[in-house]
Formats: structure tokens, sequence, C-alpha cells
């Protein structure tokens, strides 16, 4: 057994508005307690469960500060974020057994680790870990409604709902949009239009059964997103994701299999009318094998050990 720490700067476990690299934390943490592993997070705000003890850490801090809150038997730390520069520089002599998790950008000083291999290249690294989700928490199935779905922030407009809700009104197929609303999309604020259902933030099962029922999950992004949670949260329910190819999107979908990648609105309206060539059993495998909370312990882990004899 192995005594691991998890260093952010946002709440553990998350709060229902916190964000994907919370939720990632907490399921890195909570799968390296079921293999067997002490699990510490430690961040400003949060509290203890079942599967790990949460110690309140005031940033910023100094090196001494946070020395003084770590327990004597951690052996490995996962920095997510929140701690300057000058302070990591001197927890990587302390501490060898000490990565950091890129959960966007990059952080300062060495062993970063990457989400993706698109999001290393962008940031000039070569190490990758990828995201995994608790497979068992989400609703597999086969049978589809009629309706699609944009998942996301929709207030930004690099995640593309304007586009998603130009595709959904061009086929002529309802879009569900979760994820907030967007003052430039009127179609967001209120539930008036006859092809777009807004429906706000969801969570939980409510979250998870829209995603499973859904014919698609349209990912019309404008950015080079660095991984993207919901890609593989649909795939493991079965369900199809459309995705403009930029980011990480080639790493995650596997066109014409898992789903497809497109470049323009017009390939996007074309693949819609592909989607009965895709397996849902096929998307959930894929999911599985790559994108589970299994598999991204035991990528952590492995970098873990190896950065106590091998930096980089």
């Amino acid at each position: 057994m192995s005594v691991i720490l998890h260093i952010h700067d946002q709440s553990l476990p998350p709060v229902n508005s916190s964000g994907g690299s919370n939720r990632l934390i907490d399921w890195l943490a909570v799968e390296q307690a079921k293999q067997g592993h002490k699990v510490y997070t430690m961040s400003p705000i949060g509290s203890d469960t079942e599967f790990y003890k949460h110690i309140k850490l005031s940033l910023p801090c100094t090196f001494e500060e946070l020395c003084a809150v770590i327990p004597d038997d951690v052996e490995y730390i996962e920095h997510h974020g929140g701690i300057d520069g000058s302070v990591i520089e001197k927890m990587f002599r302390r501490y060898p057994g000490t990565i950091q998790v890129c959960h966007a950008g990059k952080h300062e000083g060495k062993n970063n680790v990457f989400i993706s291999k698109n999001h290393a290249k962008c940031q000039g690294g070569e190490v990758v870990a990828y995201n995994g989700v608790p497979v068992d928490d989400y609703i597999f199935s086969k049978d589809k409604d009629s309706y699609l779905l944009f998942l996301a922030k929709v207030k930004r407009s690099k995640k593309g709902v304007d586009t998603a809700i130009k595709v959904a009104k061009k086929v002529n197929i309802p879009l569900i949009v979760a994820g907030g609303r967007r003052l430039a999309n009127p179609e967001t604020w209120f539930n008036w239009h006859p092809i777009i259902k807004p429906v706000g933030y969801i969570n939980g099962t409510d979250k998870f059964e829209l995603i499973s029922k859904a014919k698609a999950l349209l990912v019309p992004i404008q950015w080079e997103e660095p991984f993207g949670l919901t890609i593989v949260e649909a795939m493991l329910s079965g369900t199809p994701v459309i995705a403009f190819n930029r980011g990480a999107m080639p790493e995650l979908i596997i066109d014409g299999e898992t789903g497809f990648l497109c470049e323009n609105e017009v390939e996007m309206i074309n693949a819609i009318k592909k989607l009965d060539q895709i397996s849902p059993i096929k998307c959930r495998e894929h999911a599985i094998k790559y994108f589970s909370a299994t598999q991204m312990y035991l990528r952590h882990f492995e970098l873990l050990e190896q950065a106590k004899t091998n930096s980089w």
C-alpha cells in the first residue's frame, strides 16, 4: 500500500458547481483507495469521504506552511493546481515522487503530465495520462430516442452551441441543450423553440439518462480542447459522438466506429445521416478499454513511481 496526496485549489470532493478537474481528481482518488492505497486530498475547501481524508490548505502558502500540514506518511504527491512555482521547486526536493497534472495549461517546474497528446504538443510537453471515468456510474442503452444532445458550458462560445443549433435546425431533429444559457442564442433562454430544448444545468441520474438516450452527442468545438469528458461519458452510455476534428477529438473518437470527426457543418449534417452505422456496444467497449477510472489509476501510479527516480 502506498500513501498518495492530491493538492488542488478547488473543492474536494466536488460540489454541484465544480468543473471537470474536481470530478476527475475525486474519481482518481476514489479508484486509488479502491486499489488499496491510502489517499489524502488537500484544498482550501473540502471534507472527508469514505475513500480519502481531506486536509485544509489556505492558499497562497509558503513551503513551510505546506510542509506543516502534509502528513508524515505521504510518499507520492499529485499537484493539480494552486501552489506557486517557487514552493513547487522545494517540494520536488523533499518529495521526489511528485507529478503535476495539467488539466488545462501547464504548471511551472518539472514532471508535467498532460491529458492528451494534443494537449502535450500544444504545451511543449510529452508525458500523457488520459482522463478516466468510473464506468459503473453510467447508464448504457442501445435504444435511442429521437433527439440530439449538446452538453457543455453553453456560455463559452468556443464550445460551439451556435453551430449545434444551426445543424439541428437544418436536419430538423430536436436538440437538447444542457449546460446553462448563452445571451447570443435566444433558443437557450426558455423552452419556446420547436426544435431546440434548453434544460439548463443537469447532474446525476438526470444527466446519465439524457446522455444514454440521445441519438448522438454534438461537439462542434471552436478550439483545441485538451480532452473532453462528455465524449467519454457519451461513449460509455452507448451514444455516438459527432465532433469537429480539433484538439484531442481524434484521440478519443474512432471515426466511423464510435462516432464521426468532421471539418465543418456540412460534414456534421452528413454524419447525422449515418448514425445507424455506429454500434452502441462498440462505443462502450472503446471507452472502457482506454478511458476508465481504472486505466487512469494505472497510468498515474506508473508515473508516480517513475517520478521518484527519473524526473522529466
